[in-house]
């Protein structure tokens, strides 16, 4: 029988919660000021808002089988009426909630068994690949474009650098999750499935145990070294008066504890060799990682509106990573129990000493300031890094505006043009760039988290402050009209006149183009301006080529297949109409060559 044609539940036949413990509830007040109760499990939310069946969610999340019938007495007056409780039980049947059969105890799950398949299929390097100083030799091998060393954090952001490295377990600082996936090697890990109450209880994805083992071996070090960086980061950056933090502040405390380990790999003078990381490092690394990706996620929710300086304490972090299922990934589940996470969200949040009262160290102390100087200009990468995606998505709305109404059912240029942005528009939505709600948005997170990032860094002044939107927003110059008249010129000789004749759509077309590149090379530029303060908090020498827009464009190429990524929009032109666009801060060059027969 299909999902769609369960039968009504039976009063007398017996049903089961096989996930019972992956619940997660709240009670909410609606915009109407309604008291709902919440219930999350997965994906998936109930939401009950008769006040008369509240009761009948509460013990439902006690039970692990019942009798269908005895869930009338769920109630704090009189009984429920059976159909109406058939209703709902039957509903919750369809979803897949509810079983009809008693749950098996399985060690290994067919989404598991697709990714070690998948793992074993995959094609991965037999040598590691690392950044410093084999920048140039990465990205040309991962994407045929070479790349300074002293452009690196302008491409990827800081908080992504660290991924590919090796400790000395032998372990990559990413684990499963190293960014790029083309730099990971394979490695033996073990899994099961997850014993912990809450969203990832017995879930598809397996725990990595191997990596629990180590994070268990370092543990207190581990704490120690949160708590040195706290006290660092805290005298820039004070709690609220009632010893909360700013969601943002966390955010960035989160990137600073991430740079320790990643500026030490990274720069010039003594950096650590690729292979003999301190375990403490990476398991810092890897614990304060997932608290930065939560943070993030939750500034970038426009419905649930936490701007930069909203406050947030361990207990509300911990229950907003439980339901909005933060401790799952595509590739796995968090493996840390409980306890480890409840010290480890009171050790960073409320700085609880440690209980054996030992001196908080990172063993690398006199490293910190310039770390958190590191990750701060990260920081500052990252916001004009990201946000120029969302203008990105802008671009594509008004280009696919255009190229749809263009009627060419054949393979002639235009045909193909209206073809593939369709097929990048489909890669943007679940980005949420398609939308100008989650652009501003986001766009006003990107602002605050540039500016803020400023006020910690060393001599700060806020009159010497750096203003976020006007590297978006460039004055037009008589380069932008040649641009402009350029690109109608190489469209038209490239595509032809447009089916039905009209000469508008390139002028559209070419115009969304220029003002998306000249707000690309302002970005570039201040990117560049960065990168020499980061290049001296490394000890290297600046490059003496200008970085390109093409330089920072190998960062969404290294994304391709991944969740998330942005298409990059001046490939769509290069690879359907052989035009090349290339900028820096001062100029853009256009040319063009041959288009690839399998483009």
């Amino acid at each position: 029988m299909s999902r769609e044609e369960v039968s009504p539940v039976d009063p007398h036949e017996t049903l089961y919660l096989p996930m019972r413990r992956r619940f997660v509830s709240e009670y909410v007040s609606n915009p109407e000021g309604v008291r709902e109760l919440r219930i999350y499990y997965g994906l998936k939310e109930i939401t009950i808002e008769e006040p008369e069946l509240q009761p009948f969610g509460e013990n439902l999340l006690k039970q692990d089988e019942f009798m269908a019938g005895s869930a009338t007495t769920w109630t704090n007056g009189e009984p429920l009426p059976w159909q109406r409780v058939q209703e709902l039980l039957t509903a919750l049947v369809k979803e897949n909630i509810l079983s009809r059969e008693a749950p098996k105890a399985a060690t290994e799950t067919a989404y598991h068994k697709r990714l070690l398949q998948m793992e074993a299929e995959r094609v991965a390097p037999t040598e590691p690949l690392w950044w410093n100083p084999d920048t140039a030799h990465v990205t040309r091998t991962l994407t045929g474009r070479p790349l300074e060393l002293g452009y690196v954090e302008a491409m990827l952001p800081v908080h992504r650098l660290a991924h590919p490295a090796i400790d000395a377990e032998n372990r990559h600082v990413g684990e499963s999750n190293v960014f790029p996936d083309t730099m990971r090697m394979k490695k033996e890990t073990e899994f099961k499935a997850c014993p912990y109450p809450g969203s990832r209880y017995r879930d598809d994805a397996l725990m990595n145990v191997t990596a629990l083992r180590s994070m268990t071996r370092h543990w207190k070090p581990t704490l120690q070294g949160v708590l040195k960086m706290r006290e660092e980061f805290l005298r820039r950056y004070p709690l609220l008066p009632d010893g909360r933090w700013r969601l943002g502040d966390l955010h960035a405390f989160s990137c600073a504890v991430l740079a320790l380990p990643t500026l030490m790999l990274m720069r010039q003078h003594d950096p650590i060799p690729n292979g003999t990381m301190d375990p403490v490092l990476s398991s810092i690394f890897r614990v304060t990682d997932g608290v930065r990706m939560v943070a993030i996620y939750l500034m970038h929710l426009p419905e649930q509106p936490m701007p930069y300086d909203h406050p947030i304490s361990a207990a509300e972090l911990l229950h907003l990573t439980e339901r909005d299922n933060h401790f799952l990934s595509t590739r796995g589940v968090c493996a840390g129990p409980p306890h480890m996470v409840d010290e480890f969200f009171a050790t960073m949040l409320d700085g609880k000493p440690l209980a054996d009262g030992s001196t908080p160290t990172t063993g690398h102390d006199a490293e910190i300031p310039k770390a958190i100087d590191y990750g701060l200009r990260g920081i500052q990468h990252y916001s004009l890094q990201f946000n120029l995606w969302s203008h990105m998505g802008l671009a594509y709305e008004r280009i696919r505006e255009q190229v749809l109404k263009v009627e060419d059912p054949s393979e002639g240029p235009w045909g193909k043009l209206r073809k593939r942005v369709e097929l990048d528009w489909k890669i943007i939505i679940p980005t949420r760039q398609h939308t100008s709600v989650q652009r501003e948005w986001a766009g006003d997170r990107y602002v605050e988290m540039f500016e803020n990032a400023q006020r910690g860094l060393p001599g700060f002044r806020e009159d010497t402050l750096v203003r976020f939107k006007p590297v978006y927003t460039p004055e037009r110059t008589a380069q932008d009209a040649r641009v402009a008249q350029q690109l109608r010129e190489v469209l038209h000789a490239r595509a032809g006149t447009p089916p039905g004749g009209d000469e508008s759509i390139i002028g559209a077309i070419a115009d969304a183009l220029t003002d998306f590149l000249a707000k690309e090379r302002s970005v570039v530029g201040a990117l560049e301006d960065i990168q020499r303060h980061v290049n001296v908090l490394a000890g290297r020498e600046h490059p003496t080529r200008r970085f390109t827009n093409l330089d920072l464009a190998i960062h969404l190429n290294l994304r391709k297949n991944t969740i998330g990524v942005m298409p990059y929009l001046l490939e769509v032109f290069k690879e359907q109409l052989g035009i090349i666009i290339e900028s820096s801060a001062d100029t853009t060059r256009i040319e063009t060559a041959a288009v690839a027969s399998a483009a």
